[in-house]
């Protein structure tokens, strides 16, 4: 088979900087976190808000050492970690669980016991809630107090007040940083619309160019693009080339589960601590591809069927090195979205029309959250 085209490497394209992430320099949460480590005498804080659409809490800041903040951006399934707020001691908007009623109830194992009743321990959990109406938003951590002391009702009722007086900075912080993702790659989105109208050649070489795109728009490492019809293969990182045996070998076997996967019009997302998807898929397409993603390094990986009226017509794969940010939920709804139009137009030809014609991309309901494995919340 002959080696693909090449495209211009992105590092030196200015059309592909300008569709590179850009991170907001809004120093808000941070800020606001600062304050409320010094009034409560904590060493460490965190917020994490509330994902619905991917039944996740993600950590959007966090006040501490360099071991800490390396969980930004972090996700952990919501059930584990409602369920704790829901076990929770409660003091108007403030939650505390001990360590030994998180041990007691399976959210952590056992560890070494308190060195005295009033010491904190390092499972201990402290959590200040954020809500909008009745609506649970998100949740304030806080850990390592300075004193070293389980917090008296005097610093849960500290806590409360500063919970309400600044929540509703907290969320407009949030949705702002959200709005600019957005917008952002709405931008990304639009070229590669323009893309799927230039009609260029063959779907093999339609699909090469809008995922490059999406590769660098995502600030992914690797593509992996396939249509069935033409029996194709693409390896999209930085450069073009055809994937060798080994890895057309994976991801071929992976296919029949690939089809389940458009027949549920859904997408996997797959890391080290994190599985989402259709709950009979994720664990068996996890096993097939697990010799690639050791070859790759573990990547973050985004499976997404490239498919038109239920039926497989390719697939895309898009990964993270395991050491970068985990995908946010507005990510994956717009990876999910320019795979759903790219199959439609692989399908029938049709390049007249596109769903995502001059809409924001925001997040909607693409995957089902499955056992991810459990994260602590670390506060």
């Amino acid at each position: 088979m002959p080696d693909a085209p090449r495209t211009p490497h992105p590092a030196a394209d200015p059309w592909f900087a300008r569709l590179r992430p850009h991170r907001s320099e809004d120093e808000t949460l941070d800020l606001l976190l600062a304050e409320a480590a010094s009034q409560l005498g904590c060493g460490v804080a965190a917020i994490l808000m509330v994902r619905e659409q991917t039944r996740e809490l993600e950590y959007v800041a966090l006040h501490g050492d360099a071991g800490t903040r390396r969980l930004l951006h972090t996700h952990l399934p919501d059930d584990y970690v409602l369920s704790q707020v829901e076990a929770a001691d409660m003091i108007g908007r403030v939650r505390h669980l001990s360590a030994e009623a998180r041990a007691g109830a399976g959210f952590v194992p056992p560890g070494e016991p308190r060195t005295s009743p009033e010491a904190w321990h390092p499972d201990d959990l402290l959590m200040g809630v954020l809500r909008s109406g009745s609506q649970l938003r998100g949740l304030v951590l806080v850990d390592e107090p300075l004193n070293g002391k389980v917090p008296t009702d005097r610093v849960k009722a500290r806590l409360h007040d500063w919970v309400v007086a600044r929540g509703a900075e907290i969320l407009d912080s949030d949705e702002r940083r959200r709005r600019e993702e957005e917008e952002h790659l709405a931008g990304a989105a639009a070229e590669i619309v323009g893309l799927m109208r230039a009609q260029l050649g063959s779907p093999t070489d339609l699909a090469q160019a809008c995922l490059e795109v999406l590769r660098v728009a995502l600030d992914a490492r690797v593509v992996v693009a396939h249509v069935v019809e033409e029996d194709s293969w693409r390896r999209i990182s930085g450069r073009i080339a055809v994937p060798d045996g080994e890895e057309r070998a994976v991801w071929a076997s992976a296919l029949p589960l690939v089809d389940q996967l458009a027949r549920e019009r859904a997408v996997v997302v797959s890391g080290e601590a994190r599985m989402l998807g259709p709950t009979a898929w994720t664990g068996p397409l996890a096993e097939v591809v697990g010799p690639w993603t050791r070859r790759e390094g573990s990547p973050q990986m985004v499976v997404l069927p490239l498919a038109h009226d239920l039926e497989l017509l390719g697939l895309a794969v898009v990964t993270r090195d395991q050491r970068a940010r985990q995908w946010t939920d507005i990510e994956i709804a717009m990876a999910r979205q320019v795979a759903t139009d790219l199959g439609r137009i692989i399908g029938t030809g049709d390049f007249t029309r596109s769903a995502l014609d001059g809409a924001a991309i925001r997040a909607t309901p693409v995957v089902v959250a499955t056992e991810p494995a459990s994260g602590e919340p670390t506060s």
